[in-house]
């Protein structure tokens, strides 16, 4: 029934003189006439008696429902509608990225090889494709950097992207946080009780001195602002965050722990003679220049 209808106003619509009588008196006016002032009716000059199924062979120039829907689909594809080609399979690669490379921003020139076949049934071919990678300063580790169209080729089907996921290459002095750079200092006991200097190279190949005055402990850090990597937004940079790791000695002589006591005597309190011989013994020992004596104590050998 519904096709029908629709064979009907294809009917009345492809001829022109059937089609100006409905524009100017529709659907009754067409098929019943309507009155014309005089006790008579005008119109009324269409009757349907075509067959539904001769009109949708004129139509599709088929008799096959299914090879109608195929004269539909292909109008819809040229025409630019649901038609779009198949879109081909994601290719994902990692980009592996220095420090360095990402606090300067770097051009990464990567060359993938992707499946290539020119016509159905033909032959697939290896192509190699070199795409380059725009690193931006500061940009962080993960970021996604996508290729449309760059993935295999087969005819029918859109080539897929290609994207490259930044992964960073440990460095063998810092750890990146975020905005910011970690760097471990290693001390010796002594350097974390009496203080020292530290001499940090940045990753633009500048030295930074860093004196350590105050006693640090494995909880201690310290922060030098601006010191980090540049933000991804122009913002400036983050920071330089020092931790610090105390290297215990593996042993120590009776001398060294006799100095370590008499070191740690109570102010006020008067040392045990064995403190003061052990503290008049290693300040003569620094004032006469025995530096072995005293590094071997530092270094707790």
């Amino acid at each position: 029934m519904i096709f029908e209808r629709i064979a009907e106003a294809y009917d009345v619509l492809s001829n022109r003189k059937l089609k100006a009588t409905f524009d100017l008196l529709g659907e009754i006016g067409l098929k019943d006439g309507v009155p014309d002032g005089r006790g008579g009716r005008k119109g009324g000059i269409y009757t349907f008696e075509a067959s539904p199924m001769a009109i949708f062979k004129r139509f599709f120039a088929t008799d096959n429902p299914y090879e109608a829907l195929m004269v539909i689909q292909d109008a819809f594809e040229k025409i630019g509608g649901s038609g779009k080609p198949e879109l081909g399979a994601q290719r994902t690669y990692d980009l592996p990225v220095t420090l360095e490379e990402i606090f300067h921003g770097a051009h990464k020139a990567v060359t993938h090889t992707r499946k290539v076949q020119r016509e159905a049934g033909g032959a697939i071919e290896s192509e190699d494709r070199t795409l380059t990678v725009a690193v931006p300063p500061g940009c962080k580790n993960g970021r996604r950097f996508v290729f449309e169209r760059e993935g295999n080729s087969k005819p029918n089907v859109e080539p897929g992207a290609v994207v490259f996921v930044v992964e960073t290459i440990r460095h063998d002095s810092f750890t990146r946080s975020g905005d910011d750079l970690v760097y471990v200092a290693k001390l010796s006991v002594v350097d974390a009780l009496c203080g020292t200097t530290l001499k940090i190279q940045t990753l633009d190949k500048r030295t930074l001195t860093i004196p350590v005055v105050e006693c640090v402990d494995a909880n201690s850090q310290k922060i030098v602002g601006g010191e980090g990597m540049p933000r991804a937004d122009g913002s400036g940079r983050g920071d330089l965050i020092i931790i610090f790791e105390i290297v215990m000695p593996n042993k120590l002589t009776p001398a060294q722990k006799s100095l370590v006591r008499a070191g740690f005597f109570y102010p006020g309190k008067q040392p045990s003679p064995e403190q003061h011989a052990a503290s008049v013994a290693f300040l003569n020992a620094a004032n006469h220049g025995s530096k072995g004596w005293t590094i071997g104590f530092a270094a707790g050998q």
